[in-house]
């Protein structure tokens, strides 16, 4: 597509997910993206991407917000920062595309979508992952009856983070947790694959108090865990299916990462990375192993969500990794922690345009 204008977009917090996936594999699409510059709190992490990719470094998030010649940013901070810094971006008129959650509280998300709206800016969240091509190529089987109707789906995620996390902590402080950290990756294929949650079941409450650090600068190092670090999620479908979800920052299980089950038979495959085969089972070959399709990265490739978002900004289409789909996520994961507290079923009331699956030639290509 020699007349695409590639995006002028900064990166926003330049920590590890920014220097090892996002910098390297956005630059992997240089006709859809372009890096024209880098801010963190730590000025240093800034200038550390800038050298390797060149840029601009940033001093501030408002110059960053008052540059006319940026048009969006990728949201990299921590969690807790995900919502101000995404809402300051929509309020200046930037597109956004940021990192999952989308934000801590449904208040916040909703807050987001309406800003987002308001401007007339696109809105966009992680994962990705739906976006790979053995998630694609499965979506699409299923779409064409392969294995029949749909009934059910499972997700897994998850293990003892601080053994190999320098920033564990991070992630079990209140408002974050396993699930709504990891459980993005099985939920948004999920809700791809068979459409929107209606009510949850949840069982999850704090399994290890206090825990220690065990790499990283801080090892040794001993903190509180504030939020819920092991549960389990069944959830029921809009269209009759049901989903059972299993995250726990305690104990590894060896449930499958992600599988989707119907009529005439079933797929399991990961959430998280491209490129890892496909499993299927069917009534009268049992589970059998497929090759990915010859054009999978192996891995998580960073890169195909903002090159979504860069097409979807200069055709002005529904962006496919959307912000809306990423509150309906996050609004599954509050509910089930809700229905532990409550011991009831709690209803799901986001909803989301369904996700337009990637044709050929590729947003990316």
């Amino acid at each position: 597509m020699p007349n695409f204008k590639p995006v002028k977009v900064v990166i926003v917090g330049c920590g590890m997910i920014a220097e090892v996936g996002y910098q390297p594999r956005c630059q992997a699409y240089p006709q859809k993206i372009e890096l024209v510059g880098y801010y963190d709190q730590d000025i240093n992490r800034a200038k550390l991407l800038a050298e390797k990719g060149g840029g601009k470094v940033y001093h501030s998030l408002d110059e960053v917000l008052n540059d006319p010649g940026v048009e969006g940013i990728i949201n990299l901070t921590i969690h807790t920062s995900h919502y101000p810094v995404s809402l300051a971006g929509l309020k200046a008129g930037k597109h956004v595309y940021s990192e999952k959650p989308v934000a801590l509280r449904v208040e916040e998300a909703d807050e987001m979508v309406e800003t987002a709206d308001q401007m007339n800016v696109k809105f966009a969240c992680a994962p990705v992952a739906m976006l790979g091509y053995v998630q694609q190529s499965v979506w699409g089987r299923i779409r064409n009856g392969e294995i029949g109707e749909v009934v059910s789906a499972m997700g897994n995620f998850g293990g003892p983070l601080e053994y190999w996390h320098p920033n564990a902590d991070l992630f079990m402080m209140e408002g974050v947790g396993p699930f709504k950290d990891v459980a993005p990756y099985p939920l948004t294929a999920m809700t791809t694959m068979i459409g929107p949650v209606k009510r949850v079941y949840g069982l999850a409450r704090i399994t290890i108090p206090e825990r220690m650090l065990h790499a990283g600068s801080r090892a040794g190092s001993k903190y509180q865990v504030t939020e819920k670090d092991h549960g389990i999620g069944l959830l029921e479908f809009e269209s009759g299916a049901y989903g059972l979800l299993y995250h726990s920052w305690t104990a590894r299980s060896e449930l499958p990462a992600y599988e989707i089950h119907g009529t005439k038979g079933c797929f399991s495959i990961q959430a998280h990375d491209d490129g890892r085969g496909i499993q299927k089972s069917t009534p009268t070959n049992g589970w059998e192993s497929e090759d990915s399709p010859e054009k999978a990265y192996t891995g998580l490739d960073w890169g195909k969500g903002p090159s979504d978002f860069a097409d979807a900004i200069r055709h002005d289409r529904l962006v496919r990794c959307s912000g809306k789909h990423a509150r309906h996520v996050l609004e599954i994961c509050e509910r089930v922690f809700e229905a532990a507290d409550k011991g009831i079923p709690v209803e799901v009331k986001s909803r989301f345009p369904a996700p337009i699956p990637v044709g050929d030639p590729t947003p990316w290509s």
